[in-house]
C-alpha cells in the first residue's frame, strides 16, 4: 500500500482520531480517501447526501460539504468543511454538522455510518 500524503489540514484530522478508531476498516478508508490528491476529490452537496442516506443515520463526507439541495431527513453529517449554505440546510431540518474527528470519537468502530464521496 502507498504511503499517505496528507494535507496540513487532513492531518490534523488524521491525528485527532483515536488510535482504536484508526485500526478500524471504517476509519481506515475514511483515512485512505482523505490521503486522495485534492484535484481528484469533489464536494458533495446536500442533494447527493439526501439520495443516499436515511433518517437518523450518521453520514461520513471525506471533503466539503456544499450548500446544493435540500434534506428532508434529520441527519448527523461528519465532513472535512461546511459551507454557509450547507450548514444552514443540515440544521434547518433539526441535524447536525460535525467534524470527522468528532464522528471518530463517537463511534470508534463506524458502526451505522456511511461514506457518501
Amino acid at each position: 500500500m502507498k504511503k499517505a500524503k496528507f494535507s496540513e489540514k487532513n492531518l490534523k484530522i488524521s491525528a485527532g482520531i483515536p488510535k482504536e478508531a484508526r485500526n478500524t476498516l471504517f476509519w481506515k478508508r475514511v483515512l485512505e480517501l482523505l490521503s486522495v490528491s485534492s484535484r481528484k476529490r469533489v464536494g458533495v452537496n446536500v442533494s447527493r447526501i439526501a439520495m443516499y442516506s436515511k433518517e437518523g443515520a450518521t453520514v461520513v463526507v471525506p471533503d466539503k460539504v456544499l450548500g446544493t439541495g435540500r434534506l428532508t431527513s434529520k441527519l448527523t453529517v461528519a465532513a472535512v468543511s461546511f459551507s454557509a449554505g450547507a450548514r444552514q440546510a443540515i440544521e434547518a431540518v433539526g441535524g447536525k454538522a460535525i467534524t470527522i474527528v468528532e464522528a471518530a470519537k463517537k463511534s470508534a468502530t463506524g458502526k451505522d455510518h456511511i461514506i457518501i464521496k
